[in-house]
């Protein structure tokens, strides 16, 4: 992770107030929002706030009695100046002393994540419906992990805001960098400073829209920076993952004894690839300068664990240690972001690592992935390159539906009595195949396999044979055997539904292109990929369908589904497949409106069924 914990800090600072309400938070209006950000001759900040939120109903009330605000203990300082509730009546109950608390977080133990970040937690006295409470605060830097400040924050419409108000006060002698969409901006300038004011106001909340892009793209927003550009940025880092993926000579020791007798690089980039993957564990310890600055090859060779900096790293070294270059590839992971701000911000949460004589991105902290293969969210995102001089702006690569294939094969049989039983085949490559590694590695229990059928409406039992996994290969194959609990009377006419059978992965259709019910209003993220589901049937002697559903083939322009159905020789087939083709991974909102007529008619005909009858 890069600096994970500087950007919590500001969120709980802005972000926080700004963030999409929950249905428990529906009744709340932000009243005063005022921040100010004072930054010294070396863009070290530090910052005011003063907040005031009023709460419209008792759930409100009761839900937003209570405020916590992130810092970094071993780079802030931070002051509660005011806290009390505002009742209605125009009463002031402040809070006392022993009511505003200073914890550690609470990382469950599964969690490998340290920090330094600590929380200071305000109590709020006899909150009820009508009521305010009203806090204020100093936040002070004395350290950073970056040569300069940069902000970005959009303005988020779920929030009813009375009047907000942000200003950056920085010495006239500072360059900063300022980019502002759909919110009020103005300078001001006095005794040798310059405040750059943003405000802005929100009077109607409005819901969120699941599934869409980050606001960062498209919302009212504004970013600041001090620094200069991109290239700037990763030319920081670049020194910094430079200087710990020294080639050393435990690096070298190291780098001959995993890739053997092979001879070509691309063999030996695989090799070193698979072998930080799997053999060095994810913990990230951030703290101080260990926020940015990653751990030196040499340490996490001895280590056998570290974060994704200390993952680059290593495999940089070792990789250079065979005569391969690679470059730090900076990206954000958190959400779903696609654009980056025209003004240069750090606003990074993960490193990868390009191989330029491959033209290749590889995630070596993702260990279920194949040498290449990236997870869903790191396509087609913008990035930037961190080499020292060379540093710059790209793009991962886009996805295409042949890298990223789903098979499932189910065939079942239907005994006398009406039992049903069968086996199910997953066949995956490309991300597909990263998504079943995962899942598979939370166990191939009995306990699993029931709950896998209920979540299906197929309530039963289920093993998988000889189930093996290789974290390491770009596809995989998964045998499952199952019984379910229901049987059916084919002589009384009772319809089936052919049973999709014990499978993890989801049936074709809105996987790829997200929840389609209604149109959108703004982007969304849209893969590419095939998804393909075959069933048989084996049905007793002397049963024929009375009919079979009509054969089907919907299309728009990014997608394509096609249905058939047959019976021969005692068995029913039944042949489903999705294609998903979109050109990159943000789809404009108006494409919603032909996807949603799409995604009604598959789940129409999945709910098809069969009606048998016994031959004369």
């Amino acid at each position: 992770m890069i600096d994970w914990t500087r950007w919590i800090v500001l969120a709980a600072l802005l972000l926080w107030p700004l963030a999409p309400a929950t249905a428990q938070e529906a009744g709340f209006t932000w009243k005063v929002m005022r921040y100010a950000y004072v930054l010294d001759d070396k863009g070290l900040p530090t910052g005011s706030f003063e907040i005031e939120r009023q709460a419209h109903d008792a759930q409100a009330a009761r839900n937003g009695a209570r405020i916590d605000l992130s810092y970094v203990a071993g780079q802030e300082t931070i002051e509660i100046l005011d806290a009390a509730t505002l009742k209605a009546d125009g009463r002031r109950i402040p809070v006392s002393a022993d009511r505003i608390l200073d914890i550690a977080p609470q990382v469950p133990r599964d969690v490998a994540m340290y920090s330094d970040t600590r929380t200071k937690s305000i109590v709020f006295p006899d909150v009820a419906a009508g009521d305010s409470i009203r806090y204020a605060y100093r936040l002070k830097r004395f350290s950073s992990n970056w040569p300069g400040f940069s902000w970005t924050a959009p303005l988020r419409s779920v929030a009813r805001v009375k009047g907000a108000e942000m200003t950056i006060d920085v010495p006239a002698t500072m360059a900063l960098g300022v980019e502002h969409h759909g919110v009020q901006y103005r300078t001001e300038s006095a005794d040798g400073r310059v405040r750059h004011i943003f405000s802005w106001s929100n009077d109607r909340a409005v819901p969120p829209e699941p599934g869409a892009t980050s606001d960062f793209d498209w919302s009212d927003r504004f970013s600041v920076s001090t620094f200069a550009s991109y290239a700037q940025i990763g030319d920081y880092y670049g020194r910094l993952h430079a200087a710990a993926a020294a080639v050393t000579p435990a690096v070298s020791e190291l780098a001959a004894k995993i890739v053997g007798t092979a001879t070509d690089q691309a063999t030996e980039a695989r090799q070193l690839s698979e072998w930080v993957a799997q053999n060095v564990r994810y913990v990230a310890v951030s703290v101080g300068q260990g926020q940015l600055a990653p751990t030196p090859a040499d340490e996490t060779i001895g280590n056998r664990y570290g974060d994704c900096k200390a993952d680059t790293a290593l495999l940089a070294a070792l990789l250079a240690a065979r005569g391969i270059a690679s470059e730090a590839v900076l990206i954000n992971t958190n959400v779903a972001r696609y654009v980056l701000p025209e003004t240069p911000v750090a606003d990074f949460n993960h490193v990868i690592l390009y191989l330029p004589k491959f033209d290749l991105y590889v995630d070596p902290t993702w260990n279920h992935a194949a040498f290449g293969a990236l997870p869903w969210g790191l396509y087609d995102k913008p990035v930037v390159h961190a080499v020292d001089g060379r540093s710059r702006v790209g793009r991962t690569p886009t996805e295409r539906s042949e890298d990223n294939v789903s098979e499932v094969a189910t065939i079942a049989t239907i005994s006398a009595d009406g039992r049903i039983g069968g086996t199910t085949r997953e066949q995956v490559k490309g991300a597909m195949a990263t998504d079943l590694k995962s899942w598979m590695s939370g166990g191939l229990t009995a306990d699993r396999a029931a709950a896998l059928l209920r979540s299906q409406g197929m309530p039963g039992t289920g093993s998988w044979i000889s189930p093996r996994r290789d974290d390491t290969a770009p596809e995989l194959s998964l045998t499952a055997r199952f019984d379910l609990a229901d049987s059916i009377d084919l002589a009384a006419g009772e319809a089936l539904v052919p049973p999709g059978g014990l499978r993890f992965l989801p049936r074709p259709g809105g996987f790829l292109l997200g929840v389609q019910d209604s149109p959108r209003r703004h982007p969304f993220p849209c893969h590419a990929g095939r998804q393909v589901e075959t069933i048989e049937v084996k049905v007793p002697p002397g049963f024929k369908p009375t009919r079979l559903p009509a054969d089907r083939h919907w299309t728009t322009s990014i997608a394509e589904y096609s249905s058939s159905y047959a019976f021969d020789d005692g068995t029913l087939s039944v042949r489903r497949e999705f294609t998903a083709r979109p050109q990159g991974q943000v789809c404009a909102a108006d494409l919603s409106r032909e996807l949603i007529g799409l995604m009604s008619n598959i789940r129409r005909d999945y709910r098809a069924v069969v009606v048998f009858d016994r031959s004369l």
